[in-house]
Order: structure tokens, then sequence, then C-alpha cells
């Protein structure tokens, strides 16, 4: 009898079309589109967990893999290499097919942290090992196969405590009835199974291993039946939309009547969908209003009219029907653009149809955007004539973000829009323009502007032919855009380059006499200067960097009495209660002995607050402010005077700001340091880093790139451009979110529809039930007065748990109702019904239902609820702190270890799914305990997925991937092998997914770092070492998927720079070595390298300079572990270019106590024989002569007693 092993099955990116209840399809309808089949491919991701527990060492279990029963019956016998024995491998639970990582912790002071001053030159070889990896764990099949395949496969684990245990089997028989069902369900055909890769993931101990997980992927492509033409369909959709387009929305646009934000002010009409409630409101009446227009001859197919926002004044049109063929829901659209507009019934007040979209402004106390209020500057005025022509004057206002004009001229065309004397654009009667702050555009010095004068000139016409050439009337109202931060400059005080040579020396490009003249050589060439530094800033002597300052985990954490915007995605982390990180951009310089601190007139700002603050210069782990009287920050006036100076030493930050805005923050080091010098060379800190190499940073590049700006030109923009840029990229994930979160619609995933239909069950008070019944309303949440008129139900125990799946992670479930419609009984006692997902507000106009999205299924068998009614109840819970869930329940195995504590666990198998957007833990009743248990809580919807960033949830950093930080050429002299060895170490680098060079990424000045690195061979004696930067970066033709960078410390140090004695480590005459020590003792592997080096010293080979012991970690674990074990075989492996070959000693050890004292009197042996039996006739034979001596002496001392006592007392 075999001993059940239990298991826990995960699934992650689970198929579309797996655990179905039917097929949906989220995209839009089209029209003639009818191929007979339809050819798809999808991918398939499942996991088993099993509890076993093996002991940690080399040889404690192994891997049987067969690929085809059928065709090769052979096994493969696989092991774990040694890496994962080595102590520096970190203990803890390593996911399917994931390679072993170092503690970097545990390494220091041989693991060389400080690079330039490591003398430890073959640590790098240590961590290089690890790059190896064999993906022993990974078990492949390529080509093509049908469903067999999984009945052919086997992988086993092979132990002394378990015997042989097949991990394969339980996830084949998943697999393959998932298959069977798709062929069943959904008619599919020709089903092909390719690429399957099984791994193996489990929990490092000490000594111990546990919780192996198995991970099967595989790809597989099908043949499914498209719909068939229906001729009468096509035509009622096309006759839906083109009544749409001609009678019912003219000329693309819609008009509402809504009181704008400023309903206190005449002059601005301010409006944006993505914040208005109201105008949302109104447009759902104009749906219903164009719903009764669009329907009232005919309304057929369950059909429906819908909308979406696109824009701030835009919306797409649709209508969801029910095709009559497979019964599912389908989206058609109707118009994919309308232009929304306020209303006004006062036709002479033309101006009122010139709307305001608002930007938002970050607000620090929610640490949320807000709509951006306008402040008024100049009171507009009455109207005026002026030579027959009507003058009305709208005032002056202030905003504090990018703005967009738009005016709807009407169908006579006869008035103009004009911003700063230029006519703008117009396209079917919308002006639009957008109106920014452009203070600090470099290139165009006209456009570099803030403030603009809006017009509106209307023409008198009395046809649309006639031309405008008699102008009636203009309205003028002019805008102020305040979002650019004042130029805070740093200046080194002692700055004059004009007076001061030497100081000129390094801003000059080029050799001058003393007259001024630049100095040419003999062919005509400037020669150049070799002490100009391009890197000064000529105004300020300093050299400036961008950098990003990480302040810590809560928003609260950046210095008081400042403003920055945060990523969303990072304040929604912080909410939800999972990591995340804040900070702030800022300019960082050094500036000798004393500072002058100015804030320049362009661009000029009003009501702007400076404060200062004292950094810790000692702390070099996190940034920290230093407290002064109990406050953090000191009010600082800042002026444009040359004369004032602040010279107290120390490392300052200093920060300003004007109402509403941004803070901008500037670093500066002040003491004995140069002004020519990097910031983060005079004071590095891990919390402050370069801002392009920063998350925050690599996602702005990302966005910057999007928006057509190249690389280069990126590298050059200045501190204050950056923080513009900032706020508009964080202002476009807002908007972008706000639309998202206005559109949200149900998650029509087959996976979800699969879990609800396992909830329906009927309803046992429903007692007239006839063969067909089509109820169109009802909610099963007020079950007190449905039960009455509703034939199906849904499990009012898991309505809360299904409606997870239709919100964010931080909002309430209640604010969903589900409802059942459309019922039809078959004759087989199936039923075909649909389910309404519709989001609850009371507010909402009477007539309309925010409809997220319908579930259509189709001949379903549904169970009787009686069925339950003298079982056990299993019940499973959640805490509902969403905190606590976030912080806790990390990855797979913490979610297990979370449920498995609750009771009753041991009648449940647990299955874990991972998708995009939810992870969800399922349970089902083991066989035995089905007869006397249900289960009431079927799945819980653990948490949703939270995304980077709405904008880039497609995107990802390749670079979190790269497990490589320092690399050693070693001793390598020419160019292309020291490439190829880098290129090497980065491809065995990828911890998942491998990224090619020159493709996906490239390393900036690759041939001239690598150049000099070669050419500086250094011994690893010599500190402090030369280090070079290997800078990586996306290629830019891979914007669309990838951003990110990284840069790897590149040195070049050997243990010597002379030559050894010999050139091939096969040339070493020693073979072997005892050593009597104990096999507990944490010298042993001390021990055996001052062996190696004492025993090669004969042979003028210094181990220690020369020479890699490649498996010294290992045959230390097998010593410690296997207390018969006498000897082991050492590998000697060239530590420097200037060896090559291989090389294995022997060793032995004698003394095999568990506790014996560390005892360097082992002998030390160059003999030829490796036998046991020489070695303890070698031990006598050295007896022989001291036995020997020892009898001639005695034979002697005799002689001599009996001479001079015995024979004279003789005579």
């Amino acid at each position: 009898m075999t001993k059940k092993i239990p298991f826990f099955l995960i699934s992650a990116l689970v198929p579309a079309l797996f655990l179905s209840a039917g097929y949906q399809n989220t995209t839009y309808f089209k029209l003639n589109n009818y191929d007979n089949y339809e050819i798809k491919s999808e991918f398939a991701n499942f996991s088993a967990q099993f509890d076993l527990e093996i002991e940690r060492h080399p040889d404690s279990f192994s891997f049987e893999w067969v690929k085809d029963k059928q065709n090769d019956s052979k096994s493969e016998i696989r092991k774990l290499n040694s890496y994962w024995f080595d102590p520096a491998i970190k203990n803890k639970f390593y996911k399917p097919g994931s390679r072993p990582e170092i503690i970097d912790e545990n390494f220091a002071p041989e693991y060389c942290s400080q690079l330039e001053n490591c003398r430890n030159w073959q640590f790098y070889l240590n961590e290089s090992k690890f790059r190896n990896w064999k993906e022993e764990t990974i078990f492949s099949i390529y080509g093509e196969y049908d469903k067999s395949i999984f009945d052919r496969n086997s992988l086993s684990i092979t132990s002394k405590k378990h015997n042989k245990i097949n991990i394969s089997n339980i996830l084949n028989e998943y697999a393959k009835n998932k298959i069977g069902e798709l062929e069943k369900n959904f008619n599919l055909k020709n089903i092909k199974i390719s690429h399957l890769i099984y791994s193996v993931g489990f929990e490092l101990q000490k000594d111990k291993i546990k919780k192996f997980t198995v991970n099967l992927q595989y790809r597989y492509s099908y043949q499914k039946r498209v719909l068939n033409k229906d001729l009468e369909l096509e035509k009622y959709l096309s006759d839906l939309r083109q009544n749409f387009n001609n009678s019912i929305v003219k000329n693309n646009q819609i008009s509402i009547n809504i009181e704008t934000n400023q309903q206190n002010n005449n002059e601005i009409q301010s409006f944006s969908l993505t914040s208005s409630q109201k105008g949302l409101k109104e447009i759902e009446k104009k749906v219903a209003e164009f719903s009764s227009k669009l329907f009232k001859e005919d309304k057929k197919y369950n059909a429906d009219l819908h909308f979406n926002v696109i824009g701030d004044t835009q919306i797409e049109f649709f209508i969801r029907f029910k095709h009559p063929q497979d019964k599912n829901f389908y989206n058609f659209q109707l118009n994919s653009k309308v232009n929304v507009h306020l209303f006004f019934e006062d036709n002479d007040k033309f101006w009122k149809r010139l709307t305001i979209i608002p930007g938002n402004i970050y607000d620090p106390k929610t640490y949320q955007s807000k709509i951006d209020e306008p402040v008024q500057i100049s009171e507009p005025k009455t109207g005026t004539y002026e030579g027959g022509v009507r003058r009305i004057y709208g005032g002056k206002w202030e905003y504090h973000n990018k703005i967009k004009l738009n005016f709807i001229t009407n169908p006579d065309e006869n008035e103009i829009l004009y911003v700063n004397g230029n006519p703008v654009d117009v396209l079917d009667l919308n002006f639009d323009y957008d109106l920014e702050d452009l203070r600090l555009e470099q290139k165009n010095q006209q456009n570099s502007t803030n403030s603009y004068k809006i017009e509106i000139k209307k023409f008198k016409k009395d046809n649309r032919i006639q031309d405008n050439s008699e102008l009636v009337a203009i309205y003028e109202i002019e805008f102020v855009i305040k979002s650019a931060n004042s130029i805070m400059d740093i200046k080194w005080f002692a700055w004059d380059p004009k007076n001061n040579k030497d100081q000129q020396k390094l801003i000059e490009p080029y050799l001058k006499d003393k007259n001024g003249q630049v100095i040419y050589d003999q062919f005509g060439v400037k020669v150049k200067n070799p002490e100009y530094d391009p890197l000064i800033d000529v105004k300020t002597g300093t050299k400036k960097q961008i950098v990003w300052v990480s302040t810590g985990k809560n928003p609260d954490s950046i210095p008081e009495n400042s403003n920055f915007a945060q990523l969303p995605s990072e304040v929604s982390r912080f909410n939800l209660g999972l990591e995340s990180e804040f900070g702030f951009i800022a300019e960082a310089s050094v500036s000798g002995k004393g500072a002058n601190i100015v804030l320049n007139s362009n661009p000029e700002n009003d009501k702007v607050s400076s404060f200062r603050y004292l950094v810790d210069s000692d702390n070099s782990e996190n940034f920290e402010i230093l407290s002064k009287n109990g406050q953090k920050s000191e009010k600082f006036d800042i002026t444009n005077s040359t004369n004032k100076y602040f010279s107290i030493g120390g490392v300052w930050l200093f920060s300003s700001k004007f109402d509403k805005g941004l803070s901008s923050y500037k670093i500066v080091s002040i003491g004995e340091n140069s002004s020519s010098q990097l910031f983060n060379d005079v004071f590095p800190n891990k919390s402050i880093i370069p801002f392009w190499e920063s998350k925050a940073g690599q996602i702005l590049e990302q966005y910057l790139l999007l928006e057509k700006i190249t690389n280069e030109n990126i590298k050059k923009l200045t501190y204050e451009q950056i923080l513009l840029y900032w706020r508009n990229f964080i202002d476009n994930v807002v908007k972008t979110q706000q639309i998202k979160k206005i559109n949200q619609k149900l998650d029509e995933n087959i996976e979800i529809k699969n879990k609800i239909v396992l909830l329906v069950q009927k309803n046992l008070t429903f007692e007239n039930l006839e063969q067909t019944i089509n109820e169109n309303t009802g909610s099963n949440h007020d079950f007190a007065s449905s039960t009455g008129s509703k034939a199906l139900e849904i499990n009012p125990e898991m309505i809360s748990e299904v409606s997870k799946f239709f919100i964010d992670d931080n909002e309430n479930s209640s604010n969903i109702d589900i409802k059942i419609e459309n019922i039809v009984q078959s004759q087989d006692n199936k039923f075909d019904f649909d389910i309404k997902i519709v989001k609850k507000d009371d507010k909402k106009t009477e007539n309309f239902e925010e409809v997220l999205g319908i579930l259509s299924f189709s001949d379903i068998e549904i169970k009787n609820s009686e069925q339950n009614e003298n079982k056990t109840e299993i019940k499973f819970n959640l805490k509902n702190d969403k905190h606590t869930v976030n912080q806790n329940l990390q990855n797979s195995t913490q979610i297990i270890d979370y449920f498995s504590n609750q009771e009753n666990f041991d009648k449940v198998n647990l299955f874990l799914e991972e998708n995009d957007e939810n992870i969800i833990a399922n349970f089902n009743l083991k066989p035995e305990f089905k007869e006397f248990f249900h289960l009431q809580t079927p799945f819980i919807v653990v948490k949703k997925s939270i995304k980077n960033s709405d904008i880039f949830q497609d995107s990802r950093n390749i670079f979190d991937g790269l497990l490589l930080e320092r690399i050693n050429l070693t001793g390598i002299e020419n160019l292309q092998n020291a490439k190829n060895f880098i290129l090497e170490q980065i491809q065995a680098s990828w911890k998942d997914v491998k990224y090619n060079y020159n493709f996906d990424f490239v390393i900036e000045n690759f041939d001239n770092i690598v150049e000099k690195a070669i050419k500086n061979i250094e011994e690893s004696e010599q500190i402090p070492h030369k280090i070079w930067n290997l800078t990586l970066k996306v290629k830019e033709n891979q914007i669309n998927k990838f951003y990110g960078s990284k840069t790897i410390k590149l040195v070049n140090i050997i243990g010597s720079l002379n030559n050894p004695k010999i050139n091939n480590l096969s040339q070493i005459k020693a073979k072997e070595f005892s050593l009597s020590i104990s096999k507990n003792s944490d010298n042993l592997e001390n021990a055996i390298k001052d062996h190696v080096y004492n025993l090669l010293l004969p042979e003028e080979i210094d181990s220690k300079k020369y020479l890699y012991l490649q498996n010294i970690s290992q045959i230390v674990d097998n010593f410690r572990t296997n207390p018969k074990l006498e000897k082991a075989t050492l590998v000697l492996k060239p530590g420097t270019p200037q060896l090559n070959g291989k090389k294995e000693l022997t060793i032995f050890n004698s003394d095999f106590s568990t506790l014996g004292d560390l005892n360097f009197g082992g002998l030390e042996k160059n003999s030829d024989t490796t036998d046991e039996s020489n070695i303890a006739k070698s031990t006598a034979y050295w007896l022989i002569p001291l036995i020997i001596f020892s009898i001639i002496g005695l034979l002697f001392f005799g002689f001599w007693i009996y001479n001079k006592f015995i024979a004279k007392f003789k005579n």
C-alpha cells in the first residue's frame, strides 16, 4: 500500500479557455467576418506542491525523468548540483525553475563589498560559480503532440525516506482532463500540445529540503468554429449604426446642460468628463434618451446602448447584444469618437461655448491629485462698443498646470479662435488648443511664455458660403500658466573664472595664449586643453547631478514644508499595506568652502517659500535629516544677490516652491572638497542614486521616449525641465486611471465565469417552475423579497466574494449588485440564463443602471441546494484587513500556510490560482469527505494584483531579472575575449527570461571601457583597485516593451602579475595529502586550503595566487554529513589566464571523530599510490629504523654500564 502525499494545486496565468463554462468575446463584433475555422494558440501554467521533507545533502535524492515512454523508455537521472548545498546560498522558498541566490552579507569581509579595497580576488570566482546554473530542475519536451503526451512522460523523485514518488502524474491528469473539457464543451478540433516544460521548486532550510513544488507549462493550439453568417443580424446592426449617426448624433457631437465647477463665475466654463460626476450623469440621461429613439421600432437580441469615456470631452458609443448562435454577448461599435460640449440657451453669449479643461495639482494632505482651480488676477469687464464692434473682456486667470481650450463654433462657421494673435486649427466645428508653461523652453525663445491672450472673433454672416469679413464682436480672456519652478542655483562662492586663470582652465576646451587667443598646432588644429572638464557648469563652477532621493516607505517621509508628487502606483501600494517607495528628484553638487544660493528671475514666480535642512553626512545607508531645536526645517530666504553666501560645513538640502506648485530641491556639500568633484563621490549614500538609474527615472524616461523625445535630448534636460515633465507625467497617469475607473467593466474572463456558475443553485422556495421562465428583474441580494419569484439564485454566502472580481482592491464589494435574468429551462432539465453585474449608486438617475457587464450561460446543469442540508459545513476565512493580507501573504507558500492553520483544512485540496488580475484560493473536498461535508466557501479572492503604473502595465524593467553586480576579467588582455567573457557572464545571470545584447539592450561605450580595463590588470594586493562602470540600457527600438538600466562594476584583478613556474595544472606532481582534523570544525575549509598551499610550495606554486579550489565547499559539506567518508577528490582549476588545464588531489581524512580538536599533525606525502593499505604499510616502515636505533642505543648503554660498574666490581 503506497502512502498518499498531500498536495496543493497552484495555477498561474490560467489559459483563457480552461475552467470554463462558455466563450466570451470581449472585442468589437465585426461585420462580414466569416472564416470557417479560427486557429488559436493559448498558454497553460499549473503547479502542484507536495508535502515532502528530505535531508539537505547531495546524495539525499535524485530526479528520474522519462520524456516519452512510448518512443524511448530510457530514464534520465539528475541530481542537484553542488551550489545548492553551498552555505553561501539563501535559505528560502525557490519558485519552480528558479536559480540559486547568494547571501551577499554573509560573504563579508571575504566577499569584498568595497571592490576598490578587495584583497581577496578569488571571491569573484566563488561568486561566478553560481552563475553557471545547469537548469537541472527544468525538464523540457519539444515538438507537437496530442493529449496522450500527458500519459507518456514521467517525472519522479527517489529518496531513501520516500522511495520513488511520481510528482508529474497529478499535473498530467489535471491537464489532460482540461483538454478533454475543451473538446467536449466548445467543439474544438485538432488540439495540439507543444513546448512542455516541467520545473521543480522547493524550500531550502539549513539541513532540510521541503515543500517541493512542480510546475507544468505548455502551449496548445486548436481550431474553433466561428459564427455562421447571419444576414438578419448584420442588417439589424448596420441599420442601428446608420440611424444612430444620421438621426441621433449629428456631426459627431452632443451637448449637455450642467452647472460647471465655477458656477459662481460667469466667465470660465470648466469641464472634464474625467472629473465631473454631473457630466457623466447627464450623459447617462442622454443614453436613455438615445435608446428610446434607437430602439423605438423593434428591440432585438437583448440589445442595449452603452458608452465609454475616451478623453476629457470625448466618448464612444456601442451596442451590447446577444448573438443567437452561441448566446454570448458581443459589443458592436456605433461611433468611435463623439465630442461632448456644454449647452447654453443664450446664443448671444457665444463665448460661453469656450470650455476650459483643467489639469490636476498634487495635494500633499491626501497624497492624491485634485482639480486645479483658477485664481483670479484681473476682474472681467462689462461689454462695450468700439467702432461698431462689441468687445467683452473675461478677466485674467492663473492656473497651476497645463489646460486645454475647446471652442465649438456654430454651424454657420462665423467664429474664429485666436491664441496670442494666431488663429487656431479647426476640425468638425471644434477649435482645440493646449496652454502650457513654456518659460523653460530653450530652442524657441519666442515661444518661451506662460501668458496667453485668448480671443474669439465673431463675424456677420447670412449664409455658410459668405466670407468672414465683417467683424461684429470680440471676446477676450487672459490666462497665466504657472507650473515651472524658478531656477534655484547654488554657486561656488569663490567662483570667478574671468579673474581666475586656474578656474578658467577648467571650463575652456582649448588652450589659449597670454592674449586669450586659441592656440593651434602645426596642422592648424585647435590644441585641446587637458584640464578642461565638460561636466563643470560655467555659471556655478560645480558639477551638477540629477539624483533620486529615496526617503522611505511612507509618503510623509519627504522633507517637511515641501511638496512633491509621488507615483500613484506607490500611493496605492502604501494604502494597501504593500511595500512602497517614496522620494523626490533633486539636483546635487559640491561647493568648495562656501556657497552662493540665488533664485533666478527667469522664470519668475511670486509667493515663493524656501527652507533648508541639515542632512546626516555620517549615514551612508539612508537619507536622514537632522533635527535642530525639535525642527527639521528652517525657513531660508533666497534672493538673487551675488554677495549673500552660506558657509556652514556639511551636507545641506534646500527646497523652494510657490503656492500650489511642487518643490524644487537642491543638495550641496560644503567643506574641504573640491567643487570639481561629483556629489556621489563625496557623499556616497545608498538612498541617493542617479535619477535616470532609479525606478522613477526609468519610468519617466520611457514616458518621454513615447512622447518622441530622443534619449540624447532626455539626458540634456535641465533639472527644472525634468520637474515640469514629471508634473505632466503624473497628470497623465491620474487621468488615465480616472478614465479606466469610469469605464470599469466586467472582467469577462472565462475562468471567472466558471467560478460564478458553480455558485448558481435552484431556489427551493420557487414552486411553480415552468418549462420556460423569462425573468428580467430581481436581485439575489434581497432574498427575502425575491425567493418567491426567482427560479435560480446565487449562493448568498459567496456574493461578496464574487463582487471582488469587479472592483479595485481598495473599493467596497457591497457596492456591487448581482442579478440572474432571462432564465430558460430546457427539456433535459438544463438552464440558459444571464448574470448581470450592476454597480449600485443611490444618486444615479432612476431609469439608468451602470451595468458593468452581462455573463451568458447555456445548457448548464444546476444542483439543488437541498443536497447539502444534512452535511457539515466547511468554511474558510480571510482577514478583511488589506494591510495584513498584503504584507503577510506575499507568495504561494505563505498563502497555503495561512489556510492550512484553519479548521478542517485536512479535508480539502487547496488550488492556488494566479493571473494578471487576481490571486485566488480554490478549495475542493477530498473524495473521502464528500458524503458528510460540503464547502461553504469554494474559493476566496486573496488579493488583487497591483501594477507598477497604469501607463506601463504591459512593460517591464528587464534588468530586474539580471542578478549580476560585478565582473572580474581575471587578467584577460585581449579586447574581443574580454567582451565575450562579459557577455557570457551577463547571459548566464538572467533570473528567468534571457535578453540579448544588441537586440534587447546595449552597453554604453562598451569597447572604450573594456579597453581601459584590459590595459590596467592589477594584483589583488595592489589597492585601491581601478573600477569601471558598464552601463546597460534598453535598446531604443524596444521602448514599447521594455525599460530600465543597470550598472555593473568591472575590474581586472589577479593574484599575481608574475607568471607561475608551470603553464598547465597537469604538471603538478602532488597527487594526494592527508589531514587529521574534526569534520565538524569551523576551520575545516581553511585547513584544507592551508594544506594545499603547503603541499605545493616545494613545487614553487602559490595556490593562493594562481589556483581556484573549485569544489572545496562541497567536500567540507560531504565530510560533515557523512561520518564514514574517508577521502574526497579536490578539483584545482586555474584562477588566472596564465594557467590552463585542471588537477585533482585526493584528500584522506584519518580522524573520523565528530568532536575531535583541530590537529595539524597530519602527514603530507608525495606518494604515487592512493591505496589505503599502502598508507598503513608506510606508517609501519617508518617505525622500523626507530626501533633498530633504539635497540642499538640500549645495547651501547648496557655495555657502558657493564664496563663502568659491573666489571670494576668483579675486579
